[in-house]
C-alpha cells in the first residue's frame, strides 16, 4: 500500500508540473491571464492540495 501511495503522490507532482508549464505558457504566449491561464492555475493548486493531502495520509498510516 506504500508504494501505491507513494506511486499516486509522483503522479500528482507530475499533473501539477505539467499545469504550471501550461499555466506559464498561456500567460507568456498572449501576454494576459485569460481563461486557460486560470483553468491551468486552478489545476495546479488543486494538485498541489492532493498532494500534500496523500502525504499526510502516508504519514498517518506509519
Amino acid at each position: 500500500m506504500k508504494k501505491f501511495n507513494r506511486f499516486i503522490q509522483i503522479v500528482w507532482l507530475g499533473v501539477a508540473a505539467v499545469s504550471a508549464w501550461e499555466a506559464f505558457l498561456a500567460y507568456y504566449n498572449t501576454g494576459k491571464f485569460n481563461g486557460r491561464f486560470a483553468m491551468f492555475a486552478f489545476v495546479f493548486v488543486a494538485a498541489i492540495a492532493m498532494y500534500s493531502i496523500r502525504k499526510r495520509q502516508g504519514k498517518s498510516m506509519k
